[in-house]
């Protein structure tokens, strides 16, 4: 069953998920969450998994040539010098 809750923005813009959801998804502080807007009456919440999103990120960075940070400041430097 889907569970549905409310919630009331501040003056700052801020939302409290209601505690049933964050109980329900496993939230806790310093959850990181995306927003996507679908149409002016609909937005979408997503919970970021950032262990998953770290792990992933340390596989592509595996498979790919590592760059120095010197190579990436003179990429940087060489594309700016384009505009």
């Amino acid at each position: 069953m889907v569970n549905i809750e409310t919630a009331k923005m501040s003056e700052r813009g801020q939302i409290i998920v209601p505690k049933e959801i964050r109980e329900e998804i496993g939230a806790t502080i310093n959850t990181i969450f995306a927003f996507s807007a679908l149409d002016k009456n609909t937005i979408v919440m997503k919970k970021i998994d950032t262990g998953r999103l770290i792990q992933d990120f340390r596989n592509l960075r595996s498979k790919t040539k590592k760059i120095s940070p010197e190579k990436i400041e003179a990429e940087i430097h060489a594309s700016r010098n384009y505009r």
